[in-house]
């Protein structure tokens, strides 16, 4: 699929569409609905009214001092290199993603960039527009005059076409 056709697949309604809503829409309120625009983008990103301070616990808290036998010395050496090599792949993993959140961020804040200035320069063509409508509304006395006058002419022309017939006894 093209770039442009991908692009322009589904028309959105921004009245519609999430974090597009206004307050109320009656057509007559321009307020955003702040709730929309501060919506987390996604439900499980941590945010004041979203907080998650979970964490990771390989293996139970030793209460009480304790005596461990052999097996258990063994098998929490062979845990713990287990989980030394899962916490430098977990290291690797996190700075990976962390790259991913900055270059989603990147895109995302362009693209609200890109949109400010859509919304912009939407504004300037519309106030464009109404300024032609007003331009154009100012020219209708005028067009109506012109009219009247048009028509006058038009039944002058008639009637004296009509006179020149009856001269002639048409």
């Amino acid at each position: 699929m093209g770039l442009l056709k991908f692009i322009t697949r589904k028309k959105l309604d921004a009245s519609t569409e999430a974090g597009g809503q206004l307050a109320a829409n009656d057509g007559t309120n321009h307020n955003l609905a702040t709730n929309r625009v501060l919506a987390a983008t996604d439900s499980s990103v941590p945010t004041p009214t979203n907080a998650d301070f979970s964490s990771v616990r390989s293996v139970p808290v030793v209460q009480k001092p304790r005596y461990f036998n052999k097996a258990e010395a063994d098998a929490l050496r062979i845990l713990a290199k287990q989980k030394k090599v899962q916490a430098e792949a977990s290291v690797s993993a996190y700075k990976a993603l962390k790259n991913i959140e900055d270059s989603d961020t990147t895109v995302h804040t362009t693209h609200r960039r890109y949109q400010s200035k859509v919304a912009r320069t939407e504004l300037e063509k519309k106030q464009a527009d109404a300024q032609l409508a007003k331009n154009l509304h100012a020219l209708r006395p005028e067009y109506a005059t012109l009219h009247s006058e048009v028509k006058s002419a038009e039944v002058n022309a008639a009637n004296a076409i009509n006179a020149i017939k009856q001269s002639y006894g048409c």
